[in-house]
């Protein structure tokens, strides 16, 4: 139960940032994804980013962080991140005690961070939005589209032609300076 406690304080303390909703899922992922690139947490690929809800807490190990989409919000993810770093940098095992001084300290330093980043909202915004489709290309567009590429292939058959010209015109060189060594012996 020390961990609700602790977590209830922290609730209380970062009033703010535990009130910072995220919108879904991928916004999270984002976000938690931007925390390990810039804390240097391996390889932040690797990680393995899950979600759950209900009564289930979130949590996170060495190589996974899973957020409650209930309590999706920027105090959790830099708790948990949190937890990440000090698995990663100070090689907690399951047994030590994972909520202390430096752990706070740790978090804070994050929530800092997400802070002067203005909680990544032109990142979020730019990667959230929905993006317009393209327009269908015309037949004539289509056709111009072809013409072009098939320029192109002529223009490089050309390329590979002068240049096996010029390779067989040092082959005849060659040839021809090897048949006059054997003219004059």
């Amino acid at each position: 139960m020390a961990h609700l406690t602790y977590y209830s304080n922290e609730r209380v303390e970062f009033k703010e940032e535990f009130s910072k909703k995220l919108p879904n899922a991928k916004a999270t992922t984002i976000v938690i994804r931007k925390l390990l690139r810039h804390y240097k947490l391996g390889n932040w690929k690797r990680f393995e980013i899950g979600f759950t809800s209900g009564r289930n807490y979130s949590k996170a190990g060495r190589w996974h962080i899973i957020i409650n989409l209930d309590d999706n919000n920027f105090g959790t993810i830099c708790h948990e991140v949190a937890h990440t770093y000090q698995a990663m940098k100070e090689n907690f095992e399951r047994g030590d005690h994972w909520h202390t001084k430096k752990h706070r300290r740790i978090m804070v330093r994050m929530l800092n961070y997400c802070k002067k980043k203005n909680w990544f909202e032109d990142e979020l915004n730019k990667r959230l939005a929905i993006k317009q489709p393209k327009p269908e290309p015309t037949k004539d567009e289509k056709r111009e589209k072809q013409i072009e590429n098939l320029e192109k292939s002529n223009k490089r058959h050309q390329t590979k032609i002068k240049r096996c010209q010029t390779l067989i015109k040092k082959n005849n060189r060659r040839i021809s300076a090897l048949k006059r060594f054997i003219k004059r012996v």
